[in-house]
């Protein structure tokens, strides 16, 4: 049925006043209070497959408005280990809190890995216990990449896939990095790209589109001769959770007025169930491959 023109009008000041009444019931002052909540312990690392030196950093919770860096702690004992072998942490001695490998340290498909943490974070004279297990996926098999212009827009150069996904799992996870000139170029949590292959379950990954590259971008625009990398992580599905809720946190909520956040689950543990400390951050194992191409 069509509306005359006088409905339309009434319509359209009842509209006005109905929107002028929701936006005066929120102007009503509300009084929150930002008191900073007690300090807790954070734990943050992984070990991969990579013959490098791995980390896993020890911090203090700093305040929400806080500007400065959260406060390493030192004088742990830091150890990861299999049913064959335990692989010694050493702290950094320029940076407080920071737990490394040697440089020829290394992780193995397949087998699962335990962190151990000891620390006396409430400096009561007696050192705490902390645990986080995790297993190893095995790898994808990494062929190659291409490159091509999207179809889409104008401005952005596709990065093709060629490779084989693993097949461990009925549903596995995945990050993906992307490296112009060995310089990574989503560094940062929000830009993570994980996703797991619901789409590509074992199958062959014939040129799938994995990545934009976007030439307005002086980071991620290519020229002739620039080698452009990819890594593709196998990661735990455990992992993937976190990491995705801790981009859901980092990037805010949407809707604007959606529910409140709620803290990223860990699989950090305490040892001994009287230890009152609160405890957040994960402890991660994965495998990778990267496959490189230069522009043409």
């Amino acid at each position: 049925m069509l509306m005359s023109v006088s409905g339309k009008i009434i319509f359209l000041l009842f509209t006005f006043h109905f929107s002028l009444l929701l936006l005066s019931s929120c102007s009503e002052r509300i009084d929150i209070h930002t008191d900073d909540a007690s300090e807790c312990l954070v734990i943050y690392g992984y070990i991969t497959t990579d013959t490098t030196q791995h980390s896993i950093r020890i911090t203090r919770s700093a305040g929400y408005f806080s500007t400065a860096r959260p406060a390493g702690i030192s004088n742990a004992i830091v150890t990861v280990s299999t049913d064959d072998n335990t692989i010694a942490f050493a702290e950094s001695k320029s940076e407080p809190g920071l737990y490394q490998t040697g440089a020829s340290a290394f992780a193995v498909e397949g087998k699962t890995y335990t962190l151990n943490i000891s620390l006396d974070f409430d400096n009561d004279g007696k050192p705490e216990q902390y645990q986080a297990t995790s297993y190893l996926p095995f790898s994808t098999k990494v062929d190659s990449i291409g490159f091509q212009p999207s179809k889409a827009f104008d401005n952005l150069i596709e990065v093709l896939l060629y490779g084989e996904t693993t097949r461990e799992f009925d549903e596995n996870y995945y990050s993906l990095h992307v490296y112009k000139n060995n310089i990574v170029i989503n560094d940062s949590l929000v830009n993570y790209s994980v996703f797991n292959d619901q789409f590509v379950d074992k199958t062959y990954m014939n040129g799938i589109p994995c990545f934009y590259l976007d030439q307005d971008n002086e980071k991620e625009k290519i020229h002739k001769g620039d080698t452009i990398t990819l890594r593709l992580d196998v990661l735990t599905k455990e992992y993937a959770i976190f990491l995705d809720d801790a981009q859901s946190e980092v990037r805010g909520s949407i809707p604007f007025f959606s529910g409140p956040p709620a803290n990223v689950d860990t699989n950090i543990r305490k040892i001994d169930t009287s230890n009152k400390t609160p405890v957040v951050g994960f402890f991660s194992a994965f495998s990778g491959q990267k496959t490189s191409r230069i522009v043409e």
